[in-house]
């Protein structure tokens, strides 16, 4: 039992580091729509050929996410005139989901904003929790994925989006 829990705690430690493997196989992402926040349908494969997509998945409850947005507005200000796109999917469910409109206009937040009330593209590209970032390349394949944040963790966000914009 005592391995068992020592293996557990491990695995809680390691496994958002884990994570951030870089999209070394370099996957490609399974096409999606969802509904941004005034009610009008996003397909991913219809705003692929612009450049890079960062994906955000947040919630207006989840406090590392909204640190993490923060971090993420200020890489908007500096990616979004090359051609980058950003993606803020929020998971609140349809019990929260009510709040997330007014949160990001009070945030100001500069994103496309999205809506996965189930999670269930978050799950669909790899995701279980919020704060969860991806990053895909112009055809759609996954370079970069992250769950969690500790601070500096955009320092590596910004280190791909340069990687794929040379």
């Amino acid at each position: 039992m005592k391995y068992f829990l020592s293996m557990m705690l491990i695995l809680c430690f390691f496994l958002p580091a884990l994570a951030g493997d870089e999209g070394s196989d370099r996957e490609k992402a399974p096409d999606f729509t969802l509904p941004d926040l005034d009610g009008k349908n996003y397909v991913l494969y219809q705003n692929l050929e612009k450049g890079p997509v960062v994906i955000n998945f947040w919630a207006t409850w989840c406090v590392p996410c909204i640190e993490e947005l923060k971090k993420m507005k200020k890489i908007y200000d500096t990616y979004s005139e090359k051609e980058v796109s950003f993606l803020a999917i929020s998971v609140d469910d349809p019990k929260t989901v009510g709040r997330v409109k007014s949160f990001a206009k009070s945030h100001r937040y500069p994103f496309h904003i999205l809506l996965d009330t189930n999670s269930e593209v978050m799950r669909m590209l790899g995701g279980s929790v919020p704060p969860f970032t991806i990053i895909l390349d112009k055809e759609g394949r996954i370079v970069y994925s992250h769950v969690g944040y500790r601070v500096g963790d955009e320092k590596k966000v910004e280190e791909e989006l340069d990687k794929l914009l040379k």
